[in-house]
């Protein structure tokens, strides 16, 4: 490849990463505005606790198992084609939450939430595969770069959105975001023509679970799930109910988690591509469980809060370019796309069952208990984290 044309090959890659971290932003942006807003949103359609985790789980679901479709997609009309159609049409569909609140239903918020999920559901596993693809030789660290983009973004959304919501209504939040993936929709169309570099159609599905060295991998990412789900919905409730902490300051601390994990992603991805994946995800899923314990029993709360922030900001951020890597590492590449969608699914469809059981527990036991739950998952990952494989990327190619 002459000098002219490798300029060229990176400077379309690294615009590729600018653009999948702003729609990696906007992904993630669109499931952590409803936490710091929690208290609104359930006073607003008046429901408790489990039905608001009901809603929450079911969109979680669809939005892991849509995975399982956004893969295929990818391979057969392209990523950009399909990354363009979830971030208009989830955006679109934030528009919804304003009947939601007009008609304080329930019923009109989930639909929203469900819709908002399906389309969003299609990125990751497109993402994932096009940068594990592309940057050979720094897939960790690539994974990492379009992890922090995702976090960067989103690190002030729980914040923005409690501004919001708070001085305009609940719903406000939710369209603010939806505009701009809509706007970042046609930013893909503008920059980006017809791709037409040849799809490999690979395997389907049920090919993925024939892969016997994705086993332990696939029971560890639901493990995470399990706990993340959870974590991720109740977090800043948690905070207001059990430890006092004025709404607007749990809103706060939920930010300094994301915060924390805007370097970690980049530490992580980097670390993996030195020392290898596992035993970055060993030290993280340590880390996670540290979190937890620092967060339900430390003698001074205010303390404890401030050790998980710190802790659950940078282990749990910093597995996911580990976990993304290593995945890649372990599958076929024509497979890569249909493998990823499933591990997508594993991780927030399954994972988001939680989020219903966690507000179930709350509801009755008190969200202190929700939360040893959360932490009994967090220890089942770090034992499977020793069992897992322990593969590197190959260099030179």
């Amino acid at each position: 490849m002459d000098g002219s044309r490798l300029q060229q090959t990176l400077k379309r890659n690294y615009l590729s990463i600018v653009l999948l971290g702003a729609a990696h932003s906007f992904n993630h942006s669109l499931f952590v505005i409803a936490p710091p807003l929690l208290t609104l949103i359930m006073t607003s359609l008046n429901v408790s606790k489990s039905e608001i985790g009901l809603a929450s789980a079911v969109a979680s679901f669809i939005y892991g198992a849509g995975a399982l479709v956004g893969g295929p997609l990818g391979d057969r009309i392209g990523e950009v084609e399909t990354i363009t159609i979830c971030l208009g049409f989830s955006g679109f569909a934030t528009f919804i939450m304003l009947a939601a609140w007009t008609l304080s239903s329930i019923h009109v918020y989930a639909l929203a939430l469900i819709l908002m999920a399906a389309w969003a559901s299609l990125y990751h596993p497109v993402a994932n595969s096009l940068i594990s693809k592309t940057f050979a030789g720094s897939v960790a660290e690539s994974m990492g770069w379009h992890g922090v983009g995702g976090t960067l973004g989103v690190v002030l959304t729980p914040t923005i959105s409690w501004f919001i919501g708070a001085t305009f209504g609940w719903s406000w939040a939710f369209v603010t975001f939806g505009v701009l993936g809509v706007l970042l929709a046609m930013l893909f169309i503008r920059v980006f023509r017809k791709d037409d570099e040849g799809q490999v159609n690979g395997g389907g599905i049920i090919e993925v679970f024939r892969i016997r060295a994705l086993w332990v991998l696939l029971i560890f990412n639901v493990a995470i799930g399990l706990f993340m789900k959870g974590v991720e919905l109740y977090f800043p409730t948690y905070l207001k109910e059990n430890r006092m902490i004025d709404p607007m300051w749990a809103s706060v601390a939920y930010t300094l988690v994301l915060a924390v994990g805007v370097p970690a992603q980049w530490i992580g991805g980097k670390a993996a591509d030195k020392v290898g994946s596992k035993r970055v995800l060993i030290a993280t899923s340590a880390g996670v469980c540290a979190s937890l314990i620092s967060l339900l029993l430390f003698p001074v709360y205010i303390v404890g809060v401030a050790l998980f922030i710190i802790l659950y900001g940078l282990s749990f951020y910093a597995h996911q370019p580990a976990v993304n890597a290593l995945t890649g590492f372990l599958s076929p590449q024509n497979q890569r796309g249909a493998v990823y969608g499933v591990f997508f699914f594993t991780s927030f469809g399954i994972g988001s069952l939680s989020q219903f059981i966690a507000g179930f527990i709350g509801d009755i036991y008190g969200l202190d208990a929700a939360f040893y739950m959360l932490t009994a998952f967090a220890l089942a990952a770090l034992i499977l984290s020793f069992k897992l494989p322990d593969k590197k990327e190959m260099r030179g190619h």
